[in-house]
């Protein structure tokens, strides 16, 4: 997994550039990863940033403060920017982004993405994001 370069691992200090930037960042602009090559438009308050090397989602203030105190940050995630592996499912969740897929297929996929991703990533979190593994002899669907 690709580390904020001489920063370590843990989460930085609000002053840094890529945690000021406007809302929605442009590619050229400054991320956690390194310069945004692309955006792509999740939801009115979220997108997806890539760059040469990860990527992730950045949401912005307002859906930052809609979200859950306790899921704000991670070891790997703060500022409203949240990395591409094990966090990304945290906001997706949280602000039901799901519902601006167009595609319904897809829509359902990436929900189930992101429940699978929280339920093994983020344990302690699942129930708070309707993401909790259904109890013993009753079906996910």
């Amino acid at each position: 997994m690709a580390g904020r370069a001489g920063r370590g691992m843990g989460p930085w200090p609000a002053t840094e550039p890529a945690m000021l930037s406007p809302f929605p960042p442009t590619c050229g602009a400054s991320s956690p990863w390194g310069p945004i090559q692309t955006v792509e438009l999740l939801g009115p308050d979220a997108v997806a940033v890539t760059t040469a090397s990860h990527g992730g989602l950045r949401v912005s203030p307002s859906a930052l403060a809609r979200m859950p105190a306790a899921i704000r940050e991670t070891p790997y995630s703060g500022g409203g920017w949240f990395e591409e592996d094990c966090d990304w499912a945290l906001p997706y969740l949280a602000l039901g982004l799901d519902a601006f897929e167009p595609d319904a297929a897809r829509a359902a996929e990436l929900r189930q993405a992101a429940v699978s991703t929280v339920r093994r990533y983020h344990p302690r979190h699942a129930t708070l994001l309707g993401a909790a593994a259904p109890a013993e002899g009753q079906s996910d669907g």
